[in-house]
């Protein structure tokens, strides 16, 4: 099966679907010819997200998701820290996402850490129905995988 493009009519219609009645959808973008680098990023509209795809660069590649992902979520202290450890098993892997977005001049990112430890890390794309994943076309529309 061949990569599908952010521009597609079919991956465009999912995203608002999911969004609809849903406070949320997270979606992780992974950066071409940038080192691994990738961002997770929580979107409330369709339109902020449509706007954030548009800033992309052929051959970024975005993955969304359906179900809600990260459930834990508050403001790191002693008793959330405790809370996690209790809620996680060890032994799985995870991931950690501010929900505040950083800010510096024209760049701006939600800062994130992954381990080893702790399940929590959102499902991978592979037939999963409630995963979807479109890759940025180049400016004749034409989608070729980019180097992750």
């Amino acid at each position: 099966m061949g990569l599908i493009s952010t521009a597609d009519k079919e991956f465009l219609a999912t995203l608002p679907e999911w969004l609809d009645g849903k406070s949320e959808i997270l979606v992780m973008i992974r950066y071409t010819r940038a080192g691994g680098n990738k961002s997770f990023e929580f979107y409330t509209s369709f339109d902020m997200l449509l706007k954030r795809l548009r800033q992309l660069q052929p051959g970024d590649n975005v993955i969304a998701y359906r179900r809600p992902q990260l459930p834990l979520r508050g403001f790191v202290d002693d008793a959330f820290i405790n809370k996690c450890l209790m809620d996680i098993p060890d032994g799985k892997e995870h991931l950690l996402v501010e929900t505040v977005q950083r800010t510096a001049g024209s760049m701006s990112w939600f800062h994130e850490g992954s381990g080893e430890t702790h399940e929590g890390f959102p499902p991978w794309p592979d037939g999963n129905p409630d995963v979807i994943t479109g890759t940025v076309p180049d400016e004749k529309g034409v989608v070729k995988a980019g180097v992750y």
